[in-house]
C-alpha cells in the first residue's frame, strides 16, 4: 500500500483563494486516508437562505467568468450550496476553481459528498497544471474512495507526474507501485530511480527501500555501499526498519567487516523503536553471546 501527501497550502487567486487541504502521511503497509479539506475563504458551510429565498428560481450566470465571480460571492457569503451550480463553469473560467469544487464534494463541505465528483474536478484541475490536483486525484483513485471507481494505472501515472522536490512520497508511491507491477508492469529500475529521487529528499522509508534494492543487486547493480549509506540516512531519521538493516549490514559483513557490537547497538536501537524484528534479533544474539561464554562441556568418564 502507498503513503498519502504531507501537508500543503496552494495559493488562490482573489477572488477564489486561501483553500488549504492537507493529507497525512502513511506507513508502508498502510492505507490511505485523507486528513478533511478546510474552505478558508468560505468558512464553515451555512445555510443562510430564507424560506422566501429558497423559493426563488435558482440564479444562472451568462458565461464562465460570470459563474466564477458569483461563486466567489456565494463562498464570500459562506453559503457552499448556492457556489456549488456555479463551479463548474467556474472551473472551466479558473482551474483553481476546481480545486474548490472537488474539496467541496470530497468531504460534503456544506453540500452532499460525491467523490466522485470530486476526483473528477480534481481531474480537471491537473489538466490545468495544479500539481496538488493529480496527487489528490491520485489519492482518490487507488483506494476507490467514497465508490470512486479504483484506477490504479491512473493513480500510478499521477504519482509519478508528481514525483518531485515538493511532493517526495509521492516519488516513494511511484516507486512501490513500480516495484511491485501495482497499476502497471513490473519495473525495479525504474522503481529504484524514484527511491532514489525520495530518498534523495530525505524520505526514510524510501531510504529503506531503495537501500534494499541496491542490497539485492534489485533494479540494477548491487552496491552495498549505497544500500549502506541508505539505511544509515533512514536510521538517523528515526526509522526502526532503517536501523534494523544497518544491524544486518554489520552483522553479516555486506561490504563491511563484521561488527557484532554495532549489530547488537542497531538492532537495541531499532527494538527501542518498536521493531519486534529488532528485539527478537537482540534477544537471540545475546543469547548465543551467553552461550559461547559457558565452559565446553566435561566428556562422561567412562566406568573403570
Amino acid at each position: 500500500m502507498l503513503r498519502s501527501l504531507v501537508s500543503r497550502r496552494a495559493p488562490f487567486a482573489a477572488p477564489l483563494r486561501s483553500a488549504l487541504w492537507s493529507a497525512r502521511r502513511f506507513p508502508l503497509g498502510g492505507g490511505l486516508l485523507l486528513v478533511p479539506l478546510v474552505i478558508a475563504c468560505a468558512g464553515p458551510a451555512q445555510n443562510t437562505q430564507s424560506d422566501e429565498a429558497k423559493a426563488k428560481p435558482a440564479e444562472i450566470c451568462s458565461d464562465n467568468k460570470d459563474c466564477y465571480n458569483k461563486a466567489a460571492a456565494a463562498l464570500a457569503a459562506k453559503d457552499n450550496g448556492k457556489a456549488l451550480p456555479f463551479l463548474p463553469k467556474a472551473c472551466d473560467h479558473e482551474p483553481k476553481a476546481c480545486m474548490i469544487a472537488g474539496q467541496m464534494l470530497q468531504k460534503g463541505e456544506g453540500v452532499p459528498a460525491d467523490v466522485p465528483r470530486a476526483a473528477d474536478f480534481f481531474a480537471k484541475a491537473c489538466a490545468g497544471g495544479i500539481a496538488i490536483g493529480c496527487a489528490i486525484e491520485a489519492d482518490i483513485r487507488y483506494k476507490g474512495e467514497g465508490g470512486t471507481p479504483v484506477d490504479k494505472a491512473r493513480a500510478r501515472a499521477l504519482y509519478e507526474k508528481t514525483c518531485g522536490p515538493d511532493m517526495l512520497e509521492n516519488c516513494g508511491n511511484a516507486g512501490i507501485m513500480n516495484a511491485t507491477g501495482d497499476g502497471g508492469p513490473e519495473d525495479k529500475a525504474k522503481a529504484r530511480g524514484f527511491y532514489d529521487m525520495a530518498c534523495g529528499g530525505n524520505d526514510a522509508q524510501s531510504c529503506v527501500a531503495g537501500g534494499v534494492m541496491y542490497l539485492n543487486g534489485e533494479g540494477g547493480a548491487k552496491d552495498e555501499a549505497k544500500a549502506k549509506a541508505y539505511f544509515e540516512k533512514a536510521c538517523e531519521a528515526k526509522s526502526a526498519d532503517g536501523c534494523f538493516n544497518l544491524a544486518v549490514v554489520f552483522g553479516k559483513g555486506h561490504g563491511v567487516a563484521v561488527d557484532l557490537n554495532k549489530y547488537k547497538e542497531l538492532m537495541q536501537k531499532a527494538c527501542s523503536m518498536g521493531s519486534t524484528k529488532g528485539c527478537d534479533a537482540d534477544k537471540q544474539l545475546a543469547a548465543e553471546m551467553d552461550k559461547a561464554k559457558q565452559p565446553p562441556a566435561k566428556p562422561a568418564k567412562g566406568k573403570k
